[in-house]
């Protein structure tokens, strides 16, 4: 009987008052159902600044160039950054220097939280675990392990070289070009880097 008279109330009521009532319900359900600042659909991982690396390494003159894109929640690039290195041994040592030099870029950024996103899956897994990396890259992977305290929530991904393109046109140019770049927004407003090959890769 109650429905019945709730169904009958509802045929009777003013349509702007009922418009009124659905809004009020609507509003309600958002606010029980969201998380602030998260759009549907949208993880929590996706809620992390996202930052790319790549690397690109001549193994004649034992040089390479770390490549480093970071975008903002929304995919735009907000930061890309082209860094040279000498005295690099192997590929992996490159994309190892790589790798830090995005923790680097996220600390440099004020980022709290990040998802370090790179397509070389040996690094990516070395940086995944706690264990103590007794390889040739373990001093790398060490300063990396410990930049993790710097961030409220850090991740770190593999990526295929097909989504990786940006960080990886940019290592490749900055090696090409022997010149380091920090390029702010996607309007590419360079910002003046001394051009050098550093002494020793960091």
């Amino acid at each position: 009987m109650a429905h019945l008279g709730i169904q009958q109330w509802y045929k009777g009521a003013d349509p702007i008052i009922l418009f009124a009532l659905w809004i009020i319900w609507s509003l309600r359900n958002q606010k029980l159902t969201s998380t602030p600042g998260r759009y549907p659909g949208q993880s929590e991982v996706e809620l992390r600044e996202p930052i790319q690396f790549d690397a690109a390494f001549y193994i004649n003159n034992s040089r390479s160039a770390s490549g480093i894109v970071a975008r903002g929640q929304n995919g735009k690039i907000r930061v890309s950054k082209a860094t040279l290195h000498s005295n690099v041994s192997s590929p992996f040592v490159a994309e190892a220097l790589a790798c830090l030099k995005a923790t680097k870029l996220g600390i440099n950024m004020g980022l709290d939280s990040v998802t370090i996103m790179g397509d070389s899956k040996t690094i990516i897994n070395k940086c995944q675990t706690t264990v103590r990396d007794k390889s040739i890259l373990g001093e790398i992977i060490d300063d990396i392990q410990s930049n993790k305290s710097r961030f409220q929530k850090i991740i770190f991904r593999f990526i295929q070289r097909a989504e990786n393109v940006e960080a990886h046109d940019l290592a490749k140019e900055a090696l090409r070009k022997e010149e380091e770049r920090y390029l702010v927004d996607e309007t590419r407003e360079e910002q003046a880097l001394e051009r050098r090959w550093p002494q020793n890769p960091d």
